[in-house]
């Protein structure tokens, strides 16, 4: 299974300004999904698992053409690495990431989330696979393992609910499960469409399916819009546009910018939160989230000679 393929010196600067407008939109999409979801976790009427079950089954039809044309070779991954597609990116992330903005704000899930995520990979690739982990990377992730713990503790005030500690396990689970898909995906060389085909397929297998025998279409319950919403939302914005268009965006301008670039995300999401749901940040939720942000740009900036090509996109919401 081919890895990415990394941009070319002689690039073109039409490629640039296309591979930055991937990125930037694949950035937008992330938190827009945390700010619609958590939108509509508190106007509407689907709970976690029919909006996951949505999601998977909206996903699995959208690269049901690239699983046929991949045929079994697709399938041809170790089992722990399988799982660890499956579960990392699939319906056990989905359940965690999605879940916990029903009891934490979204800008908590857009900082902690993606960035705890960074932090478990690093330590998970150091001890697994042999990854190195210089200086500079190490004092990033201590970064963000700090501004992560400044919006926890600023949170304990009660300001977002008594329950949003439920949100912050729940982020925290995400990204260790994102860290295990990370790891998984970099140890077998899987490629960008076969990663995402294995997660959205192999999820709905696993996990729509069974709901659709045990509840039925409990969706269908909800208004169409509703139904709509959710499944662009969920299954074709979240899981495979902007997931496709943040590689493409690592392809055309590199890794490092590409990093860059996501290290937007739990400011952008804040500002979305701000605007849409009038979820304002405390001080201390602010400086946790320029904190943390600093440390996935300082964990990011590796040297050319150390860049790696084939790390996946940052989690996907």
């Amino acid at each position: 299974m081919s890895g990415f393929v990394p941009r070319q010196a002689g690039a073109s600067s039409r490629e640039a300004i296309l591979g930055w407008a991937a990125l930037v939109a694949a950035v937008a999409i992330w938190a827009g999904w945390a700010v619609g979801t958590r939108f509509l976790f508190l106007e509407a009427s689907l709970g976690t698992a029919d909006i996951v079950a949505l999601r998977f089954l909206v996903a699995a039809g959208l690269m049901a053409p690239h699983a046929l044309r991949r045929g079994l070779a697709l399938w041809r991954v170790k089992p722990v690495a399988l799982a660890g597609v499956v579960l990392g990116s699939g319906f056990a992330f989905s359940l965690c990431n999605t879940g916990g903005l029903a009891f934490a704000p979204a800008a908590h899930g857009g900082a902690m989330t993606s960035p705890l995520g960074a932090v478990f990979t690093g330590f998970l690739a150091w001890a697994l696979i042999g990854e190195p982990l210089p200086r500079r990377r190490l004092a990033g992730l201590a970064l963000i393992a700090a501004g992560a713990a400044a919006i926890v503790l600023a949170s304990l005030d009660g300001i977002w609910g008594l329950q949003a500690w439920i949100g912050h396990l729940l982020f925290t689970a995400a990204g260790l499960l994102w860290a295990a898909y990370t790891v998984a995906v970099r140890g077998a060389r899987v490629g960008v469409l076969d990663a995402v085909t294995l997660s959205v397929v192999g999820s709905a297998v696993a996990f729509s399916l069974p709901y659709l025998l045990l509840v039925g279409p409990r969706f269908l319950a909800a208004p169409p819009w509703e139904v709509a919403v959710q499944g662009l939302l969920h299954g074709v914005l979240g899981a495979t546009v902007s997931v496709i268009l943040f590689n493409r965006g690592l392809v055309l301008v590199g890794a490092t910018r590409a990093a860059a670039v996501g290290a937007l995300t739990p400011t952008l999401t804040a500002v979305f939160g701000i605007i849409a749901l009038g979820e304002v940040p405390s001080l201390m939720e602010t400086a946790g989230i320029a904190i943390l942000t600093l440390g996935v740009i300082l964990a990011s900036a590796l040297p050319p000679a150390q860049a790696r090509p084939l790390a996946p996109a940052p989690p996907r919401p």
